[in-house]
């Protein structure tokens, strides 16, 4: 899905003469390219920040393309980079941001500071979270922490109507295996997030460890099998799908389990609420991601996503111009809302806040309320790590079909993990 509002558009509409006229004028824009993920909400806000953008810059026409779900995104990236041929803006996630500023895939942001990119008033941790060896890659859309969203009243209805933020993993399968019986196992309790990378960074982050070493995985393989081990329990007593219904899950905001109508639980960011609670009729709660598998918080903030500039673009300083535009332009900032996140800078934080609704504001009282627990952000994950969390779901999958067990899961999680790692 993409576009491009543009001058030489209309003027294909109005005809050959009018568009051989106009070619001396039509040599003049710049034209770049814009690419992200996600869903119709996220492309709605994004266009029309992109327009205010254009009508700000006249002479810079912006052509767009986004993909719904993350796995799809970064094949196609991925493509387009192997083909030389990478959009001037890309939308990453933190945890990409290494591999691809060590590949020399990224502009170093720098010598932009207080030129094209106004970032005065940041916070540091909202801007050194995308250095990469000292350097900057990443223009920050917002801030967010994990959330796991929860259908109120299928949890109500068990007698969990107020669920605290931080319940504990042994807490949530209780609770799950409650309403899939009492929704006669036709509706799971919680959704299978055994494959998720996000989702055990949280768990071995409990524990002590981190997803990541230097080059190596950072939790051994004990806590990996105890990790599977613990999923395959959950899906014996019910409390998530089997592994046929929890297969359907594409982790997409319109094809997870929870809107798919298979599971009363989704994994996901603060700042999805608002898209989430659009696809949906069912009243969503928020809580942080269960707790309790170590002392350790698990929890902590990082930037949603975040734009970054191919370091071969031809119009790099637009490219930066509208990167800036997007999280420090007043018109960019309230087009974007919180869909990425909350912004990094107080000032235009005060300027969004008015313009939130309800369900906006809870996203933003939840970070809010998460943040006085958060522990530190673990360093953005090494070269290899997109591969290595492919990995992981495929184990995760061939333990739910019980091709492997948990014990051979998580040796072969840091096994071929490592191995990884060190080509990568």
């Amino acid at each position: 899905m993409g576009g491009s509002i543009n001058r030489r558009t209309l003027l294909q509409l109005g005809g050959t003469a009018v568009a051989l006229s106009a070619l001396p004028a039509f040599a003049q824009e710049r034209r770049l390219r814009a690419m992200w993920w996600g869903g119709q909400d996220r492309l709605n806000r994004t266009v029309t920040a992109i327009e205010g953008f254009m009508a700000a810059e006249p002479g810079v026409v912006v052509e767009t393309e986004t993909v719904g779900s993350t796995a799809d995104y970064f094949v196609s990236l991925a493509t387009k980079i192997a083909g030389g041929n990478p959009p001037d803006l890309m939308q990453l996630g933190y945890s990409q941001i290494a591999e691809y500023a060590l590949r020399g895939v990224l502009e170093p942001l720098d010598d932009y500071i207080g030129k094209e990119l106004d970032i005065s008033d940041w916070p540091a941790s909202s801007v050194d979270a995308l250095r990469v060896d000292g350097k900057l890659y990443g223009v920050n859309l917002g801030n967010n922490t994990t959330a796991l969203f929860y259908d109120k009243d299928a949890f109500a209805a068990i007698g969990a109507s107020d669920i605290a933020l931080d319940t504990s993993w042994s807490e949530w399968f209780d609770l799950a295996e409650q309403v899939t019986k009492a929704n006669d196992s036709k509706y799971f309790g919680m959704s299978d997030a055994s494959g998720s990378a996000l989702v055990f960074e949280n768990f071995v982050r409990q524990k002590g460890f981190q997803s990541y070493g230097d080059r190596e995985v950072g939790a051994p393989a004990e806590a990996a099998a105890e990790w599977f081990e613990m999923w395959a329990e959950a899906r014996a007593r019910g409390a998530i799908p089997p592994a046929d219904i929890a297969a359907l899950d594409a982790e997409t905001i319109s094809e997870n389990l929870l809107i798919q109508g298979y599971a009363a639980t989704n994994f996901g960011h603060s700042n999805q609420i608002v898209a989430l609670q659009g696809a949906t009729p069912k009243k969503l709660g928020m809580a942080m991601y269960p707790q309790g598998a170590g002392d350790i918080i698990g929890q902590f903030m990082r930037p949603a996503q975040h734009f970054s500039i191919f370091s071969g673009s031809q119009f790099k300083s637009d490219a930066v111009k509208l990167a800036s535009f997007l999280v420090m332009n007043p018109v960019g900032v309230k087009s974007l809302g919180l869909e990425r996140g909350v912004p990094a800078s107080p000032s235009m934080q005060a300027i969004l806040a008015p313009e939130l609704d309800d369900l906006n504001r809870s996203s933003l009282d939840f970070v809010a309320a998460v943040t006085p627990v958060a522990t530190p952000i673990p360093p953005p994950p090494p070269r290899g790590a997109t591969e290595v969390e492919t990995m992981f779901r495929d184990l995760s999958q061939q333990v739910s079909f019980g091709q492997i067990d948990a014990e051979q899961a998580g040796q072969t999680y840091v096994q071929e993990g490592n191995a990884i790692l060190a080509r990568a």
